[in-house]
């Protein structure tokens, strides 16, 4: 078997400090960035902030998966999971996050915005709770969240899901 991607949930801002041990302990660590805007005493600047706040991924082969050390790592919580299952993350999610990277290794929404995310446009939902569900596209909500309407119950309804979730239907 080979290497597969998991996410690792971490403490709130902790994200670096969580990186740093993982990598310490010879792990393959992606931790995707974003900038965001932040405004404060009339200044605006760009700040580096996580693209999942909370997660990071880790490139585990079999024998590297020792989930309670994996969870004893300063900074993090441990591995998502469902039950005593570790679901991995498709490779082709972090390949996708990757191609998305500018040169300074910040993905930036507004490229993915341009690309298939225009008002009332068609989109899937890809990962998370509401995966292989489809929707209308409907708005940007801040830096990397978007609004979606989805047919339910034989009702419209909003949802907001990340916009690294969506892919074009």
């Amino acid at each position: 078997m080979s290497r597969e991607w998991f996410a690792i949930r971490v403490k709130p801002h902790k994200e670096q400090i969580a990186r740093t041990q993982f990598e310490r302990q010879g792990f393959t660590v992606y931790l995707p960035k974003t900038l965001k805007t932040r405004r404060h005493a009339r200044r605006v600047e760009q700040v580096e902030r996580p693209f999942f706040p909370g997660y990071l991924f880790l490139h585990l082969a079999p024998e590297e998966r020792r989930w309670p050390t994996i969870g004893g790592t300063i900074g993090a919580i441990g591995p998502v999971r469902f039950g005593d299952q570790y679901p991995p993350v498709p490779a082709w999610l972090i390949e996708n996050l990757q191609a998305r990277e500018d040169e300074q290794g910040y993905i930036s929404t507004r490229e993915l915005e341009r690309s298939f995310l225009k008002p009332g446009s068609k989109v899937k939902i890809v990962y998370g709770e509401l995966a292989g569900v489809e929707g209308i596209f409907r708005e940007i909500r801040g830096q990397d969240r978007a609004v979606i309407l989805l047919d339910m119950l034989r009702r419209q309804v909003t949802a907001t899901v990340s916009v690294a979730a969506l892919t074009a239907a």
